[in-house]
């Protein structure tokens, strides 16, 4: 080999490396690696498109392991606030079983005027998240707000 063929071989290797770790960067939820609050609705409205007519989330999220390479599997947790018209929808809609003992792993800021009645309903969990999602949406009926714990 010559020399300029190794030359452009190491360039290749050393581009293909830096941009592993400019992707890492870039996926990375926050520098210190703890999961930040945050209030964007276009990433929870992204992930699950069925969720009509957001008005507000708080929402908190984090990768589950450390890889080197390949995808990063994630867990996202928060609240999702939706118009009037879309609660009475989705309250009329599917059918909602109390759930007596849960009780949300992340505690926000959460908007809570009355005590929470929390609602499990298979067949909307399983509308509104696809099936690469692991996990749950409830809603509490007497707050008027959605709850979710996720993975993928």
């Amino acid at each position: 080999m010559n020399f300029r063929k190794v030359l452009i071989i190491s360039s290749l290797f050393i581009l293909i490396f830096l941009a592993f770790v400019a992707w890492d960067s870039f996926l990375s939820i926050d520098s210190d690696n703890t999961p930040q609050f945050r209030t964007e609705i276009q990433p929870i409205v992204d992930r699950f498109p069925r969720l009509d007519n957001v008005e507000k989330t708080y929402w908190i999220a984090d990768t589950i392991e450390e890889r080197d390479f390949g995808p990063t599997s994630y867990w996202m947790k928060g609240y999702v606030y939706l118009e009037n018209h879309s609660v009475e929808s989705i309250t009329t809609l599917y059918e909602w079983e109390e759930v007596h003992t849960f009780n949300p792993s992340f505690i926000s800021k959460y908007e809570q005027i009355y005590e929470t009645g929390w609602f499990f309903s298979e067949e909307f969990n399983s509308y509104i998240k696809s099936s690469n999602y692991i996990g749950n949406f409830y809603f509490d009926m007497n707050n008027d707000v959605l709850y979710f714990e996720v993975e993928k």
